[in-house]
């Protein structure tokens, strides 16, 4: 068991009152307020690359993810039999998914992030994490993924596959759809960029990872994702969770991308890679390699998740083909 409130005591001098478990991190409430202590999922080098990207975003005029607090000795992080910790504020409370209001906060913030990381730079104790380029690869090898698999149920074993039958030619078009749009686009060019001109990307964007304080401001929380990117991984990532939440709207969704838009300006060709990074079947891409690799998992399970995972993907062709246009009139 790690000793939370012994490490606040001993390297920070809080003087604690309470400690709750909250998912992967723990609440102390102490006399000097409340805190956020949480154990790294990598190594000091990668902790060292998060903890000077936020420094850069400060020194930039962005205040919107909580600083590492160092401890008595002017340490970033503390190492411990028990892994490596750090500690932030504690930022008021998770963003409210049905807020409108909420998610055009959530997108300027995040827009904000963007554009203070612009050509960010690291001492040589920092290991930059750069992701930039990669996601052509993946999707053809994700399409490849599913072709083979579709290949392979020839004959149906079970419900979960006779359902899946039922879709899979759909399903593969849009993988390859997909694919090949994001090679046809800017997508190398602008990752070429980020190599020239680093820019740092949140890579786990989703309402969990906002929260909101008592004035209304949102906080981008959660740096475990950090890495050089292409922002528009960000802005797909956020409208993943935006356009369930704003009933699949054109006019809500296109309000949320200027919210953004005023605080980043979005490059015209930004715009394709969005439409295809979102035009990818992602959930049903999940549902399907969780089914290949988890041979254990009960089937039902399988069967309950699978009927979201295809609406959402019929879903967001269906907002693209209208969303598309005015979209790209917002960035000419």
């Amino acid at each position: 068991m790690v000793p939370v409130k012994r490490l606040l005591e001993t390297h920070w001098q809080l003087a604690v009152e309470k400690v709750t478990a909250v998912g992967p991190v723990w609440r102390a409430e102490t006399v000097q307020g409340d805190f956020c202590l949480k154990r790294g999922k990598h190594g000091l080098g990668r902790l060292f690359f998060d903890y000077y990207a936020i420094e850069y975003l400060w020194k930039q005029g962005f205040t919107g993810t909580p600083r590492l607090i160092p401890t008595l000795y002017g340490n970033p992080v503390v190492e411990t039999e028990h892994g490596h910790f750090f500690l932030t504020a504690w930022v008021g409370r998770p963003l409210d998914a049905s807020s409108h209001a909420e998610w055009l906060t959530a997108a300027a913030t995040l827009g904000g992030f963007h554009h203070a990381s612009k050509g960010l730079s690291f001492p040589p104790v920092a290991k930059p994490q750069n992701f930039s380029g990669k996601w052509a690869r993946r999707f053809a090898e994700r399409t490849e993924e599913l072709q083979e698999f579709f290949a392979s149920l020839s004959t149906s074993r079970n419900e979960f596959e006779e359902m899946i039958n039922k879709d899979s030619a759909q399903i593969l078009a849009q993988a390859a759809e997909a694919a090949q749009r994001l090679q046809a686009s800017a997508y190398e060019r602008l990752a070429r960029d980020v190599d020239v001109v680093p820019t740092l990307v949140h890579g786990n964007i989703k309402a969990e990872n906002f929260s909101v304080d008592q004035s209304g401001a949102v906080a981008l929380i959660d740096f475990d994702g950090f890495r050089l990117d292409v922002p528009v991984q960000d802005l797909a990532n956020l409208f993943q969770d935006v356009l369930p939440a704003c009933s699949w709207s054109p006019d809500a969704a296109l309000e949320v991308f200027r919210a953004y838009q005023e605080q980043r300006p979005v490059d015209p060709e930004e715009i394709d890679v969005l439409l295809a990074l979102l035009s990818f079947p992602h959930s049903a891409y999940k549902e399907i390699r969780k089914y290949i690799t988890q041979p254990d998992r009960p089937l039902q399970k399988c069967l309950r998740k699978w009927q979201p995972a295809l609406q959402e993907m019929y879903q967001t062709r269906e907002f693209l083909q209208k969303w598309a246009n005015p979209l790209k009139k917002c960035v000419q």
